[in-house]
């Protein structure tokens, strides 16, 4: 039997349709993405800046050039937040800068471009310059050791202002007459394991603010060599700035418990200086 020449031709177009349809095996939902550079103010260090858009749980960080990949979700994405239309703000946070965003219109969860904002690719047109609130600086005395017996490290923290109101949590030992002795200390290995916490019983958190020109203390502790293979070490001095600006889904993301005094603090985004030492 002959089929009619129209007949044919409709199932030839129904063909070449299926080839475009998600149930067809080599069809994709293409990548959707949001792409940018971020720099920091006072620091050429411009890795692991939390960047989370509102409205999803995504959340990613920049690499040591200060560039970033933001994936979107798809709408079928399970957990991952959904994009639909509106204008939504992608966030930029560490710590000690202020937080900065960008607003991203989106219409059916697409990208809207801007002329001075974003492509319709998703691509940041301009560099997302975060300004610095505090600087951070530990000296370390000695920075390298033997151990072959247990030694000691003096640890200097200085902390410059860059606004007029900053305020810290950190660590402290009060005795009599109202003598304070700075404490609160980690000390990590290059694999970012932590290796020690250094504190005194008794300590508490102090709130405190940080005035112009700057804020120093100096302490001295044990290191026991029982706990140090040879390798590079980083002290870092427990201390929180104190913010209420940030938040609370994109803290949430960015991992639990990671302002408390344990190993989850290496998650907290400050940017320092300093604080190296060696063990050979």
């Amino acid at each position: 039997m002959k089929w009619p020449l129209t007949i044919l031709v409709s199932v030839f177009i129904i063909f070449i349709g299926c080839e475009n349809n998600p149930f067809f095996g080599d069809d994709k939902i293409p990548d959707r993405e949001i792409t940018g550079t971020v720099s920091l103010q006072s620091s050429d260090d411009r890795s692991d800046i939390y960047i989370w858009l509102e409205g999803t749980e995504i959340i990613t960080q920049t690499d040591e050039n200060g560039d970033f990949t933001m994936p979107l979700p798809t709408p079928g994405d399970p957990g991952m937040g959904s994009i639909v239309t509106g204008t939504y703000r992608l966030y930029f946070y560490l710590a000690n800068y202020r937080l900065s965003f960008v607003k991203i219109d989106f219409l059916n969860g697409e990208v809207v471009e801007d002329l001075s904002t974003i492509s319709k690719e998703g691509e940041l047109k301009r560099i997302v310059s975060l300004k610095n609130i505090l600087t951070v600086h530990t000296d370390l005395n000695p920075i390298s050791y033997n151990l072959i017996e247990d030694d000691s490290i003096t640890v200097n923290v200085s902390l410059t202002p860059n606004t007029s109101e900053v305020f810290i949590h950190s660590i402290v030992k009060v005795y009599p007459q109202n003598h304070i002795v700075r404490t609160g200390y980690l000390i990590y290995n290059d694999k970012q394991e932590l290796i020690e916490k250094i504190d005194i019983d008794g300590s508490r958190k102090k709130h405190e603010a940080v005035m112009l020109p700057k804020k120093e203390w100096v302490a001295q502790f044990p290191l026991s060599k029982s706990l140090y293979d040879k390798g590079e070490y980083n002290m870092i001095p427990y201390m929180l700035v104190d913010r209420s600006d940030v938040p609370q889904r994109l803290e949430a993301l960015i991992g639990f418990n990671y302002t408390s005094f344990d190993q989850n603090f290496i998650l907290y985004p400050m940017k320092r200086t300093g604080g190296k030492f060696v063990v050979q």
